[in-house]
């Protein structure tokens, strides 16, 4: 009884290297956001350690980059599912643009952060954006669920990559279900993207109308036309939060 009470919990040794981690993420995004390259060396002196010290954590740069950009990945998904409290649980369509419009705002307001999200997709194989990508994907898949869309044919070009997808629920997805979400985050991921990293005139990106033009175009596409004189105003104050 008692030997299973321990392994229930973390021993100190685990919370502490927990903590450390934590530590190391926290001294990372501070110089991310101070505009400072990411470095072992600097990390270590933001966190008053050496760097010899942080090697027993990290074992090269990759790893500290795959490390920081995972805790930005899981982070950027909790605060987009904050977002989505103030909307109710049934309209599946105005959670998913708000969430798409939130990732949007908090790229904005940390690009180097998405930057690194840009520059780690995967980390030895896995995607590092698993949890806001999921997070984005269920929402999807709600509105489908909830509207019955008109999926688009997977061509056979990319049949290998959306087939047996299993999502966070563990549940298989129709493969043009997957291949619907691949294109939607592709095109406003890219649109979001190219607004962070100043490929995009700035009065496009203060006005955020190619953005709203490319949502408005996807609502289209989702069969939710019928519906632009609620889901406009949404969409605005989503943008103006």
């Amino acid at each position: 009884m008692a030997t299973g009470a321990r392994s229930a919990h973390p021993t100190r040794q685990a919370r502490r290297r927990a903590a450390t981690y934590d530590e190391i993420v926290r001294a990372a995004r501070t110089l991310l956001a101070h505009q400072q390259e990411l470095t072992l060396r600097g990390v270590a002196t933001a966190m008053g350690a050496s760097p010899a010290g942080l090697y027993r954590y990290v074992a090269n740069l990759d790893e500290l980059r795959d490390l920081v950009a995972a805790a930005i990945d899981e982070s950027l998904a909790a605060d987009v599912r904050a977002d989505l409290e103030h909307l109710p649980p049934f309209d599946a369509t105005g959670r998913w643009l708000a969430a798409w419009t939130g990732l949007r705002r908090r790229a904005l307001a940390r690009p180097d952060e998405f930057r690194m999200l840009l520059a780690r997709p995967r980390s030895g194989g896995a995607p590092v954006r698993e949890l806001s990508d999921a997070l984005l994907g269920r929402l999807l898949h709600a509105l489908w669920q909830q509207h019955d869309l008109a999926l688009p044919p997977v061509p056979p070009a990319a049949v290998s990559a959306t087939a047996n997808v299993v999502r966070a629920d563990a549940e298989p997805w129709p493969e043009e279900l997957s291949w619907l979400h691949a294109r939607v985050c592709t095109s406003l991921h890219g649109v979001i993207a190219l607004e962070v990293t100043g490929y995009v005139e700035p009065t496009l990106v203060r006005s955020s109308a190619l953005y709203r033009s490319t949502m408005i175009d996807w609502l289209a596409r989702l069969g939710q036309a019928g519906d632009f004189d609620r889901l406009m105003p949404v969409l605005d104050d989503e943008l103006a939060r």
